[in-house]
């Protein structure tokens, strides 16, 4: 049987309409997947994994071809996730109704100076959330305490949902909240994008290969959603299959890497990602 994935993430788009300085800057040429592109992606991908995420750098809802790219991923019976900085929500939002995406994850803490941004956003995502499961994303301190940069968006929470005080408190401690039925919370603390250092830890471990792999715009499949650059080029799937590329030795190096809690990559070796999991992979 082939390997399959929990997810695999799609780059539809290294395109993004913000700039903010917590994203990593890329060295690759803009570019949008065309819909044949896609197609043919997920063509090879739907055997390996039932759920994509259009998400890795790049906005996805700036995609020209939005609508046809939902519809090749219900055509083959994709489940769909989108990560979104929430800029283009309402203005998207006939298409994002249109079909039935399985989560949108909305990053409240993108950087921009759009007026009425957070209501807008809330405004849409009651829309949406008869149907989609809906995550707003805000960063948290390590031990996840809200800092002071998300307490804002935080009590704009509280002030349009009219969240009583048990919530609230789960929020500023906590982390993956139910706020509604369909709408949730999710904190995470701010990671630092990954580039090749002077780092020789070969010790830790990640998911990345084990439970999801990435693929860029311009088709360069990675081991991790991080790897927004290609560094770690495991082929591209525009050209080969993916029963090929994952099966390559470059492939099963870091994948039994990660099994036994030491680094192939020299990338991998500087991801403050690398030990988050491998408590977790030792106990299993």
């Amino acid at each position: 049987m082939s390997k399959r994935f929990n997810r695999i993430y799609v780059e539809i788009t290294n395109i993004c309409n913000l700039n903010c300085r917590f994203c990593s800057k890329d060295n690759l040429p803009k570019k949008e997947m065309t819909i044949e592109e896609f197609a043919i992606v997920i063509n090879k991908i739907k055997d390996f994994t039932d759920t994509v995420y259009l998400h890795i750098k790049g906005e996805p809802l700036m995609h020209s071809n939005l609508d046809e790219i939902l519809s090749i991923c219900e055509d083959n019976k994709i489940k769909v996730r989108i990560t979104t900085n929430g800029t283009l929500l309402k203005k998207k939002i006939d298409i994002l109704k249109k079909h039935s995406l399985n989560q949108i994850n909305v990053s409240l803490h993108c950087e921009n100076d759009i007026k009425d941004y957070l209501e807008n956003v809330f405004s849409v995502c009651n829309e949406l959330k008869k149907k989609t499961t809906i995550v707003y994303r805000i960063w948290a301190l390590p031990s996840m305490k809200i800092d002071k940069m998300s307490t804002k968006i935080v009590d704009k929470i509280k002030d349009y949902y009219q969240l009583d005080d048990n919530i609230v408190n789960k929020i500023m401690n906590d982390k993956n909240i139910k706020i509604e039925d369909n709408l949730y919370l999710d904190k995470d603390y701010e990671f630092i994008w990954p580039k090749i250092t002077d780092d020789n830890n070969e010790y830790g471990t990640c998911l990345g290969t084990k439970t999801h792999i990435g693929i860029l715009s311009n088709g360069v499949v990675v081991p991790c959603c991080l790897d927004s650059n290609g560094v770690i080029n495991l082929g591209n799937i525009f050209n080969d299959d993916l029963d090929m590329i994952i099966n390559s030795e470059l492939f099963k190096n870091i994948n039994n890497g990660f099994k036994n809690s030491k680094i192939y990559c020299n990338l991998c070796k500087s991801c403050t990602y690398r030990n988050r999991f491998i408590k977790k992979d030792i106990l299993t």
